[in-house]
């Protein structure tokens, strides 16, 4: 289409990124109706639609054929709807620990799709319900005292039980929690919850005598089922008087509250089981960074204290690292000697966090050693005697909101230098990084090369440069905007709807109008670099001012913002097709092969650069890669006046 007309290219690629926009809405709007396979046959649907509509008009029998076309995809879409459960089971990674792991007999009660997780209900088997209790019940406390607990999965990789509770006294198994340690030092009336999931956090401060309980939980679905079809089977935990819930993300929630409570609870939230094999590197998590702690800590009342429980494996790098940020972020609050604001108490595999306002003291501890020698638990760190493995950690960099890395424990130094293995998630990148250039160039770039070359008569074809430039800036825009959107909004899948498709949205309006701009891609693109650098600079501020406002309010702001971005960046690439193909269409082609593999490519180097020099970093990336891309149009320029030139010379009759 491009390369018969491209002069409408504007046009064409208008609608593109319009669907692009529409497509990712969609996504999120409907995967909490529809569900995951249904979505996917709804994708696979609407390409058919499109397929069908290419078919030439010359077909005799044209109107037959498209009705049968799209009849084929809406029961592709209900089949998938139907039936997509048995006919393509989801089947979790091979580093994940799924609830079929871990008991005999465990049966799948409910499985939930929101945007954010699936959520699944187990129900265990002939091992009972043990399972739940091996990292968090004083092991001699008796079994059948234990009361039954189901098992609710977050995208088949982290656990939160629900405790079934017949009667007030089902809570006395609480006393003998490891999470009941924080309740040792001090009255805890004012509590918050952060991921409260199956409700124990909450229980367990209800046990513990708390007359106001905030829990703050993002995952909708796990929300509708605790009110729902569980909330008997809990003991109507939420339904508590003393129990205010709130649908939230955590930091957005902290950062926008003017409350103090005595003690803030965080348990194993982003429960990841594959940590220790660097499956998770990748991921970001704003809930474990420098300014998360910070943000915690400042809205401790005077005596409070954070409780903060992660995985507590040999060798111990998830709790060690949660330690480094703590230390960090009671740094940042100017606490001095952080490390004797922090105890570390351990079971099994599992460790807490204790984290005070004030530094503990010998009567602190004292009990803590008391309470964990009743219950068969260990001191691991004793803020009067600081040991390691906790304190060679503070002279580490701690992960950030600029690189949220907490799950990266392997320096890529120490990968590169030969001292430590690849991680997991770092080889997934690699082997997506060759995949991605092997398929793009194997299938896009080398089919066409040579035509390209015969048609400029260069070894690398005008536009080349530019090209790849405008994909590898566009990508990184899209990944900066989104990580800056999920702190301002909260809800990581609500900023990908929104940013992205605000974005493509914007994008898709200076396409449009991007055949009225004269002289080619140099201006786009410098509008592009000098818009980028403003985002970088002027976006903190104003997300800063307006982060108390109402999520409709930071809604409408996202919106505006990631429109204003996407502006610019959306005339810069018709332009380059409309300035190549004005001198010969068939290198139209070439560049539209090139900045489509620029762009895949570019998604995995943009995680790399992320990885290794945070986003802000990523962000200056994409501002020097629209900055070539202006300064690369000079050979555009020069390859139309040429041909301009060829245009003009008479024609010898023979």
């Amino acid at each position: 289409m491009l390369r018969d007309a491209p002069a409408a290219s504007g046009t064409i690629y208008a609608f593109d990124l319009a669907g692009a926009a529409t497509g990712g809405l969609l996504g999120y709007l409907a995967i909490g109706t529809l569900g995951d396979q249904a979505l996917y046959g709804l994708a696979s649907a609407l390409c058919l639609v499109a397929a069908t509509l290419f078919i030439r008009p010359s077909a005799s029998r044209i109107g037959l054929r498209r009705v049968t076309t799209i009849g084929a995809a809406v029961g592709l879409v209900a089949m998938l709807g139907v039936w997509g459960e048995l006919l393509a089971p989801p089947r979790p990674g091979p580093l994940k620990s799924t609830g079929a792991d871990l008991a005999e007999g465990m049966t799948r009660d409910i499985a939930r799709w929101d945007p954010l997780a699936r959520v699944d209900v187990m129900r265990f088997g002939s091992r009972g319900d043990s399972i739940h209790y091996a990292f968090l019940i004083d092991p001699s406390y008796p079994t059948e005292s234990r009361p039954p607990a189901l098992a609710m999965e977050l995208d088949m990789g982290a656990l939160t039980p629900i405790i079934g509770m017949s009667s007030p006294s089902d809570l006395a198994v609480l006393d003998a929690s490891v999470l009941g340690a924080p309740y040792e030092l001090a009255a805890r009336s004012n509590v918050l919850v952060i991921g409260p999931g199956g409700g124990i956090d909450v229980m367990t401060a209800l046990r513990h005598g708390a007359r106001s309980v905030t829990a703050v939980e993002v995952n909708r679905a796990v929300v509708a089922l605790m009110r729902g079809r569980y909330a008997e089977y809990s003991g109507e935990v939420y339904a508590d008087t003393r129990v205010h819930l709130v649908e939230d993300e955590a930091r957005s929630f902290v950062r926008r509250s003017a409350d103090r409570y005595d003690l803030v609870v965080m348990t194993v939230v982003d429960s990841f089981a594959a940590l220790s094999s660097g499956a998770y590197a990748l991921t970001e998590s704003y809930l474990y960074t420098q300014e998360a702690m910070a943000d915690y800590l400042a809205h401790l009342a005077p005596g409070g204290s954070l409780s903060v429980g992660r995985w507590y494996r040999d060798p111990p790098v998830e709790i060690v690292r949660t330690f480094k940020i703590a230390v960090a972020g009671l740094t940042a609050l100017g606490k001095s000697n952080p490390e004797t604001h922090i105890a570390v108490l351990r079971y099994g595999n599992f460790g807490l966090l204790l984290i005070g306002d004030r530094a503990f003291g010998a009567a602190d501890v004292e009990r803590l050693r008391g309470f964990a020698s009743r219950h068969g638990f260990e001191l691991a760190y004793d803020p009067l005697h600081p040991g390691e493995p906790f304190m060679s950690s503070v002279e580490e960099t701690p992960a950030t909101d600029d690189r949220p890395f907490f799950f990266d424990t392997v320096p890529l130094s120490a990968v590169l230098s030969g001292r430590a293995d690849l991680p997991y998630g770092y080889g997934i990148l690699f082997s997506a990084l060759v995949l991605a250039l092997a398929l793009g160039i194997g299938l896009a770039v080398l089919p066409i090369y040579a035509q390209a070359r015969r048609a400029s008569g260069r070894a690398v074809p005008p536009g080349t440069v530019t090209s790849i430039a405008i994909g590898l800036g566009f990508i990184a825009t899209e990944l900066v905007l989104l990580q800056r959107l999920t702190l301002y909004l909260g809800q990581p899948s609500l900023a990908l709807a929104v940013g992205i498709a605000a974005l493509l949205g914007g994008a898709a309006c200076g396409s449009a109008v991007s055949s009225r701009i004269r002289g080619g891609p140099r201006l786009p693109a410098l509008l592009s670099a000098v818009g980028l650098l403003l985002t970088l600079a002027l976006l903190p501020i104003v997300t800063d001012a307006t982060l108390a406002g109402p999520l409709l309010v930071r809604v409408g702001i996202a919106l505006v913002a990631a429109t204003l971005v996407g502006l610019p960046l959306g005339s810069v690439f018709p332009n380059v097709v409309s300035q190549v193909g004005a001198t010969d269409p068939s290198l139209v082609t070439w560049v539209w092969a090139v900045n489509g593999t620029a762009s895949v490519v570019g998604a995995i180097l943009a995680t790399g650069l992320a990885l290794a020099v945070g986003f802000t970093g990523l962000g200056t990336a994409a501002v020097i890669c629209y900055g070539l891309a202006a300064l690369s149009t000079a050979d555009l320029k020069r390859f139309r006046l040429r041909g301009d030139a060829i245009a003009e010379l008479p024609t010898l009759a023979p």
